[in-house]
């Protein structure tokens, strides 16, 4: 049987300080150590997730930027083939214009000439057609 004596007691005692003196030296360093690993990582989680944000905000912005660029680039590009159109057109009714002036004034020289023509050959007219005329009839004519 179990017989109950001071020695019970001692044990108890000797149970507890063991225990205080354990929990003083090991138990609770060793808990301080576990709280400041397990806030460590739950510091490092949050971290994480922040830079995560902060990187896809900062693709967001890139790919913004970037698709803002390609508009600008579009527009830029549209503009430039308008107005290189517009100088073509331009270029194109000058020369239009030049080439019209030119036979207006090709048309107005030959009228010219022709006019010239005329007048020096008026004078012969009347002997040339004598002329013709004799040799169609093949006589004289008056």
């Amino acid at each position: 049987m179990i017989e109950l004596n001071w020695s019970i007691f001692v044990q108890m005692f000797n149970f507890l300080l063991l225990m205080f003196i354990l929990n003083k030296i090991l138990y609770q360093p060793i808990l301080k150590i576990l709280e400041e690993r397990e806030k460590k990582i739950s510091d490092g989680q949050q971290e994480v997730k922040d830079l995560a944000a902060q990187g896809n905000k900062l693709v967001a912005t890139y790919n913004e930027k970037l698709q803002a660029a390609k508009v600008e680039a579009m527009a830029s590009k549209a503009n430039a083939r308008k107005q290189a159109v517009e100088q073509v057109n331009a270029v194109i009714q000058d020369a239009r214009a030049k080439a019209e002036q030119e036979i207006l004034q090709v048309r107005q020289r030959v009228a010219n000439e022709i006019e010239a023509a005329k007048k020096e050959l008026e004078p012969e007219l009347a002997s040339m057609a004598a002329t013709i005329a004799e040799q169609v009839l093949g006589r004289k004519v008056a």
